[in-house]
């Protein structure tokens, strides 16, 4: 840094301490101001360092046209508030009098406030690094952005467990050994040669890892024609190796009227099937839960409107013998004090809640607009006679947490809710004395 020795100059005939005062010393002053004012750039490209409070000014440092760091007072009033969308800096040239003559543009004054109008020169409030949506945030001390690095490495490390957790690694290895594979409890996918026999002598082979909840790990192994054989690591131990006769996540469905029918293949314990229900999605996407960046927390964005299949109260179906047509049956719930009354009942039960009177005395199917009348009611605007509720059946992971996971393919249906004519004697239109209402399904 350029310094000047004021106190001690030794003049050419011996005095000491006369440095002259000039406009000479005068300009090397105010460089070594701006060098200093160079530091300001370290914080960013424009950051309000101190906000007005209305009894005091504030300070801005910006990054101007001339594409130098400078660093500019904020005049008291007016205030930060959500209206403001620019910092506008002024600048005013003052004269100077002194002994009898007048200094032209001697001094240039320039100072910034918050404006909603563009101005000659404005920057963006959302240019400034700690104005955060229509926040202002204060600027982060050393002492926070040390404590913010202390802790990134853990922040680090648990996401991107997050992100190889979701993307499998893949890896070709030779000579898996029986010892090697009781080891992998780390989700990954391997491509073994020439590696332990396990079934039919094959050495040749796929083994897929999965987590399963924080202490339990899934191994698959995949040869041959498609061959599947599944084993589960309880956190103490391996289970005994069981054989996929077929595609656990395949569901076959029949219907006959208001019956469904199921059949699947031989399903892990970890599976549930599931009964779901097609409804419309939020208009927001929340980003910020309990484990995200501070900035992220609590806040909403919109995204694009579609329905989308849920979990319908939490509702589980029984399983039947692989292979094998069954009446699936209700074994839980989400909530047994609301719910209980469902356990053990059949699919026609378990939907009868989307059919229900409305507001009115109106018959509704809940996810239409329409009411529904009977055909003895003429048909208009807003009325129908039948409609339907689009429900679905999967097999699924459920989360410890709540709710599940992907899953596999889900079998989409409609429950129809029609009406059906009572005839007295033949059946003619004249002979109709009364509706009654009929639920079935039907696949989509």
């Amino acid at each position: 840094m350029k310094t000047a020795s004021y106190t001690d100059t030794r003049t050419a005939t011996g005095g000491v301490g006369k440095y002259p005062l000039s406009t000479e010393t005068l300009d090397f002053i105010q460089d070594q101001i701006k060098l200093l004012e160079l530091l300001a750039g370290v914080g960013g490209s424009n950051y309000i360092l101190k906000a007005p409070d209305g009894m005091s000014g504030g300070v801005a440092v910006i990054v101007n046209a001339q594409k130098q760091t400078e660093v500019v007072e904020i005049n008291q009033r007016p205030l930060f508030s959500t209206s403001v969308r620019y910092l506008t800096v002024t600048t005013r040239a003052e004269d100077i009098k002194a002994d009898a003559e007048t200094y032209k543009e001697a001094r240039i004054m320039r100072m910034a406030q918050f404006t909603t109008a563009k101005g000659a020169e404005s920057y963006d409030i959302n240019s400034f690094v700690n104005v955060n949506g229509k926040a202002l945030e204060a600027f982060p001390t050393n002492a926070v952005l040390a404590a913010q690095i202390k802790n990134m490495p853990a922040t680090v490390l648990n996401y991107l467990k997050d992100i190889l957790a979701e993307k499998l690694t893949a890896k070709t290895v030779q000579g898996l050994t029986q010892k090697q594979l009781d080891g992998l409890k780390t989700p990954c996918v391997l491509s073994c040669t020439a590696s332990v026999a396990l079934f039919n002598g094959i050495t040749d082979y796929t083994v897929v890892i999965t987590a399963q909840g924080s202490r339990m790990a899934r191994q698959e192994i995949i040869q041959g024609d498609d061959c599947h054989y599944v084993r589960t690591w309880n956190g103490a131990a391996w289970g005994a190796w069981c054989q996929q006769i077929e595609t656990a996540m395949h569901l076959d469905v029949k219907i006959v009227r208001s019956t469904v029918y199921l059949r699947h293949g031989a399903l892990g314990a970890d599976c549930d099937i599931v009964l779901l229900r097609k409804k419309k999605r939020s208009a927001y996407r929340r980003t910020g839960g309990a484990q995200s960046y501070t900035k992220n927390k609590g806040k909403r964005q919109k995204r694009q409107p579609k329905s989308q299949y849920v979990h319908f109260k939490g509702i589980r179906l029984s399983k039947g013998t692989p292979g094998k047509w069954y009446v699936p049956k209700c074994i839980g719930v989400a909530d047994p004090k609301t719910d209980s009354n469902l356990i053990g009942k059949e699919l026609p039960t378990l939907c009868a809640s989307l059919f229900y009177v409305g507001h009115g005395g109106f018959y509704r199917m809940q996810g239409s607009r329409k009411k529904i009348v009977l055909k003895s009611t003429a048909n208009k605007k807003g009325t129908c006679h039948k409609a339907y509720a689009p429900v679905g059946v999967q097999i699924a992971r459920l989360k410890p947490t709540g709710g599940k996971d992907s899953g596999g393919e889900i079998v989409r249906m409609k429950y129809r809710v029609s009406q059906r004519p009572l005839y007295k004697g033949q059946h003619t239109a004249g002979s109709i004395y009364g509706y009654t209402w009929e639920r079935s399904f039907s696949l989509e």
